[in-house]
């Protein structure tokens, strides 16, 4: 099977399709549908080789790659925003007391455009705060929400090459 073009301005991933966000790079756009076509592409022409008929391969074949990028998302999403949470919380107290004590070791004052001037503790302390919970956020968030990506993506992945079944 040759890879499936989408239409213009579509991602489409497998039998899922949507119109290409505008904040979206045209190469990275590319970039993706090229990956899923081409992976589509493979998939159906394994199950040509072990016997599938044609047409069904390439319904099996799309459904699969959409059910895969569908369930990636969902579980990588789902994992991963409640431990980041907790990662921010406790990255944003770690990192705000740690700020604010080196602003605190500084003993000046900060001008801050609309609040006026702080002291370098509390500066220390807000800029500590942000800095720990992107960090913290990140930390505990990004593992997970691999491994959530990996668990939504082979259960989507089943239940798309289920999609059909029984049909020739």
């Amino acid at each position: 099977m040759a890879p499936i073009q989408p239409p213009d301005n579509t991602i489409r991933i497998g039998e899922w399709q949507a119109p290409s966000p505008d904040w979206l790079p045209t190469q990275a756009r590319d970039w993706i549908n090229d990956t899923a076509a081409g992976a589509e592409a493979q998939v159906a022409t394994v199950l040509d080789s072990v016997g599938f008929p044609a047409g069904r391969s390439d319904r099996v074949s799309g459904a699969t790659l959409a059910g895969a990028g569908v369930g990636g998302a969902v579980g990588a999403v789902v994992a991963a925003g409640p431990f980041a949470a907790v990662g921010a919380v406790m990255g944003g107290l770690i990192g705000g007391t740690v700020g604010g004590i080196a602003g605190a070791a500084v003993g000046t004052l900060v001008p801050v455009p609309i609040l006026g001037t702080v002291t370098s503790g509390a500066f220390g302390t807000a800029l500590g705060a942000a800095a720990g919970a992107a960090v913290g956020a990140a930390v505990a968030g990004i593992p997970v929400g691999f491994v959530g990506a990996l668990a939504g993506g082979t259960v989507g992945a089943g239940f798309g090459a289920g999609v059909g079944e029984g049909q020739p």
